[in-house]
């Protein structure tokens, strides 16, 4: 029955009537649960939609459903009690697990009846079994406009950490891509996450998957996921070329030494930084010139805060600095305004900028000056606004803000190698024509 329900869920005419769907209210032991026959299809926006036909014994249990709902206040947070877990049971007793999920409600008073309608992000079933291999797939829709042809085809040998797991690619004519990982001993509980972020650091794009197919010893796991609300389209800037096989090899290595990375870091449920941050900047080159610049400066920021750096105490010089300002402030009897601002200014003379977590790298050649001061003349900019003028949008002004946003992917992409311990070929966004280059680079060592 999976590859069935796989398959439906692929063309989007996923349907299945259920004699029972019980939705029981998320926080509370109160007997107010809603049960019965119901509907659960795949609807043409790709998103999954859940119909329950409820009887009531009542009008007054209808009244207080709707009243319940009613008492939200605007701007506010669903509390957990608006949320009810939705289960149904398959006409093969088999029971789908709907998750947690906020419901709308069509009622008749006179009938004493109504539909209750729920839009859950997942939709997921698993079987028992004996014997069986661990496996993962993974399927992406909606991949048309997107690069993925380094990675096509597999199996690929790929060791995260002591774990080692083939990895297969395959793309079809639906412009739906699916992964298969698969190995001898169990997957870690956060690899299906950690796959999924390795896979969107080296295509450059966000991802969000479709279908999830998981194999343990014990059991199969089939999950469905409602289509995401917004699926960006924008340029990515991948690590290393994506979009030719040329570069498969060193694309599959870049993954590996990345998700690697990512099993060294301890497992708290949430993505990790670089995935983060490079999220944010895919959302926000979508925008305009001005919010990529933003964002890009940003991430960074952000990622420069992964480096390993132990800064030098203040000078003496320094220390008598403040000091002196100290005891000139406290005798002159300064406001507690104009104290408290003087004393946070002299206070900043202590901390570790970015620049500087930067700067200890180019001595080795981990990073390039030119690119940091690029960087930090990018962000001043970006930061302090100013009046657009209509010379900034001459052809000749606006190449010069993408080769300065270009060089500055460079950095960004130095950074993370350097973090995550990568040595070998990337795209350098900063050279016409983006060339493929090696990382780190021998002429930044020499200098």
């Amino acid at each position: 029955m999976f590859e069935e329900t796989i398959a439906l869920f692929r063309q989007g005419g996923f349907t299945l009537d259920v004699p029972k769907l019980e939705f029981h209210r998320c926080g509370t032991d109160s007997n107010d649960d809603l049960t019965g026959p119901g509907t659960i299809r795949q609807d043409a926006d790709g998103q999954i939609e859940i119909k329950c036909h409820v009887t009531f014994a009542n009008g007054q249990d209808m009244i207080d459903l709707l009243n319940r709902k009613m008492a939200s206040a605007s701007g506010s947070l669903y509390a957990d009690d608006e949320y009810f877990d939705i289960q149904a049971m398959d006409p093969n007793a088999d029971v789908w697990d709907a998750g947690k999920s906020l419901i709308h409600e069509s009622l008749s008073f006179p009938m004493q009846a109504g539909t209750i309608i729920a839009k859950p992000q997942m939709l997921r079933r698993t079987q028992e079994r004996k014997n069986g291999t661990p496996a993962l797939q993974l399927y992406f829709f909606y991949q048309s406009h997107r690069d993925w042809e380094a990675l096509i085809g597999g199996p690929y040998n790929i060791m995260m950490g002591a774990l080692s797991f083939s990895l297969t690619v395959e793309a079809d004519q639906d412009q739906q891509v699916k992964i298969t990982a698969a190995a001898e001993n169990p997957f870690p509980d956060a690899f299906e996450r950690r796959l999924v972020e390795g896979l969107q650091f080296v295509v450059g794009q966000s991802l969000t998957c479709s279908i999830v197919d998981e194999t343990s010893a014990t059991s199969r796991t089939v999950s469905l996921c409602a289509a995401a609300s917004h699926l960006r389209r924008v340029h990515s800037y991948p690590p290393l070329e994506i979009h030719t096989t040329h570069s498969a090899r060193d694309v599959i290595r870049l993954l590996g030494v990345y998700m690697t990375y990512l099993d060294s870091l301890p497992d708290d449920g949430l993505w990790s930084p670089p995935t983060s941050f490079l999220s944010l900047l895919r959302g926000a080159s979508e925008s305009s010139l001005d919010g990529w610049l933003i964002g890009l400066c940003v991430a960074v920021e952000g990622l420069a805060g992964l480096i390993d750096y132990e800064p030098a105490g203040l000078s003496e010089e320094l220390i008598r600095v403040q000091n002196g300002i100290s005891d000139w402030l406290e005798a002159e009897r300064v406001s507690d305004t104009s104290r408290k601002r003087i004393e946070g200014l002299l206070g900043q003379l202590g901390n570790v900028r970015p620049r500087d977590r930067m700067m200890s790298l180019v001595p080795g050649g981990a990073l390039l000056e030119d690119d940091i001061s690029a960087w930090t003349k990018a962000r001043n900019r970006a930061v302090h606004t100013r009046k657009v003028k209509k010379g900034d949008l001459e052809k000749d002004k606006l190449q010069t803000s993408l080769d300065g946003l270009h060089r500055i992917y460079r950095l960004l992409y130095w950074i993370i190698f350097h973090v995550i311990g990568y040595s070998g070929k990337y795209t350098d966004y900063a050279e016409p024509g983006f060339p493929v280059k090696s990382y780190p680079s021998v002429t930044a060592a020499a200098e």
